[in-house]
């Protein structure tokens, strides 16, 4: 034999055997043989300016597939999680979608902000994906518009407490509890979520006998916000409403206080994050806000969670305990479903299971899915507080 016929043969024999690497499944992870898994796909901001939501939802849920596959996974399949960065990007929500739905997922945790989910939700009922999001909380955000009414996006759910419930709670409480009546209301009208919420607190406002004295708008990054907070300054409100997220309300917090301003500024779960106080330091104590989860709350569920979350060097906050329960509902509708893969006709069964979950007890407490898709439960109502050691923290207002 030659030596270029010994090399033309060695070549091909390579190859042969590069080709038959390559046929293993795309979803194969460290050896998994996926023809026994299921698999759940996710994804959420890891990176960027909402990684903090978007990562602990995906810890929270990989803590739920691990004890899941620990217990025997379901119907004697266990769980594959396969999750994706979206970096917050509408875009690349939409993207992820598509290649998750390529790669055979039998359901999608994400997207978790109500932007990037209003993005991705129709390309998911079209690949016949049941997407849940853990975060979205704008108003009609699994339902849309046909013929003048709303009607809900088979395929589209959500296990977060809604804004229409939150927002009612908290403001009754500021103007029951509290006594407040004069209120300021500032929008980050380049934000989704901000929107949606601030037209739930006018209302709230108005039906629990208070004020909006007056608006003010931002942008998500604007990094000098002093002339806003120098015009509510002069309104003589009682409290202002912030509907964003925690950076920008670190920063209208340090503005306020460097304007001598002390009353609280209160919003809704974009507050949730320990960079509220990271970044505000002091001036974050006494904001107030309504979330779908409190670890201060004295359930035995509550305190097993947060030291699972302990065990991962993180503490236990409303994303990753939603992120926990959304795997969990998910396992449900799929035992349910009695699934043992992800076909189409799977994917419709698991879809169908998750319209008929009732009084499900999560660590976010009991929660029932409405002929929306949404989670029906109670808010807690959260202040920020600096403990004796000087670290910050939350205590619960209504637990």
């Amino acid at each position: 034999m030659s030596f270029k016929r010994f090399l033309f043969l060695a070549l091909i024999s390579v190859m042969a055997v590069l080709a038959l690497t390559g046929c293993k499944k795309a979803n194969d992870k460290g050896g998994e043989d996926t023809a026994n898994v299921l698999i759940i796909g996710a994804q959420n901001p890891e990176t960027g300016p909402m990684a903090d939501y978007g990562s602990k939802t995906v810890l929270g849920a990989q803590i739920a597939f691990d004890e899941i596959n620990a217990a025997g996974g379901i119907n004697g399949k266990k769980i594959l999680f396969k999750h994706y960065d979206s970096r917050g990007d509408k875009t690349e929500a939409v993207n992820l979608t598509r290649r998750l739905a390529k790669e055979g997922s039998c359901a999608i945790i994400g997207e978790i902000t109500s932007g990037g989910f209003l993005a991705m939700r129709e390309l998911a009922q079209d690949a016949g994906l049941v997407a849940i999001s853990t975060g979205a909380t704008a108003k009609h955000v699994t339902e849309k518009k046909v013929g003048g009414k709303y009607e809900h996006i088979p395929f589209a759910f959500r296990n977060t407490l809604q804004d229409n419930d939150g927002a009612p709670s908290l403001t009754k409480y500021l103007v029951h509890n509290k006594g407040y009546k004069k209120f300021a209301l500032i929008t980050s009208i380049n934000n989704d979520y901000s929107v949606g919420l601030s037209g739930f607190f006018r209302e709230a406002v108005k039906n629990a006998g208070g004020t909006v004295v007056t608006e003010q708008a931002i942008n998500d990054g604007d990094a000098d916000v002093s002339a806003q907070i120098t015009s509510i300054k002069n309104s003589g409100v009682d409290v202002v409403i912030f509907t964003g997220y925690y950076q920008e309300a670190a920063r209208l917090l340090t503005t306020m206080r460097n304007q001598g301003m002390t009353m609280p500024l209160v919003g809704g779960d974009g507050f949730q994050s320990p960079d509220l106080w990271n970044l505000a330091g002091d001036a974050a104590v006494g904001a107030m806000f309504f979330a779908g989860f409190s670890a201060e709350v004295d359930r035995e569920n509550i305190k097993a969670f947060k030291a699972k979350m302990l065990e991962k060097g993180k503490e236990a906050d409303t994303f990753s305990a939603q992120g926990y329960d959304a795997a969990y509902l998910l396992a449900h509708a799929m035992k349910a479903a009695n699934v043992t893969d992800c076909s189409a006709a799977s994917r419709d069964a698991i879809r169908a299971k998750m319209m008929e979950i009732k009084d499900f007890e999560g660590v976010t407490g009991k929660m029932s899915i409405d002929a929306t898709g949404s989670a029906i439960k109670e808010p807690f109502l959260l202040e920020v507080v600096k403990k004796e050691d000087g670290s910050f923290g939350t205590r619960s207002l209504n637990q």
